[in-house]
């Protein structure tokens, strides 16, 4: 379908949905965008440091409760710089749990304990 014959179908729709479609387009050329264009991730140390850090201070103010969200927590944080994989969020989970910077209970709720 080409832009012209799109153009005219959008003429008939009404204000409503022509805001839905208009912001629609828009979410789907950012997220093409992204892909594309992914913003560089800031360097970090040989053992993740930098990102551990990033990672704990945004924690702190979240305060997810439960592991499920804390997961999403994470790929939220890296989602303008490409992403983040599985195994990297698992890693900084565990590596959370090993600073004590967090404990995950048996039912995945996860708890902040005075760490500093």
């Amino acid at each position: 379908m080409a832009y012209e014959e799109i153009a005219k179908a959008c003429e008939a729709l009404s204000y409503r949905d022509k805001f839905r479609l208009a912001q629609l387009l828009l979410q789907l050329g950012r997220k093409q965008e992204e892909e594309e264009y992914p913003a560089p991730r800031k360097a970090s140390g040989p053992d993740g440091q930098d990102q551990i850090s990033y990672v704990t201070e945004r924690l702190l103010k979240l305060k997810p409760s439960k592991l499920s969200s804390l997961s999403n927590s994470i790929a939220a944080m890296f989602q303008f710089q490409g992403g983040i994989s599985e195994p990297d969020k698992d890693a900084i989970i565990a590596n959370l749990k090993k600073q004590k910077v967090i404990s995950v209970s048996e039912t995945g709720r996860v708890s902040y304990p005075d760490f500093r």
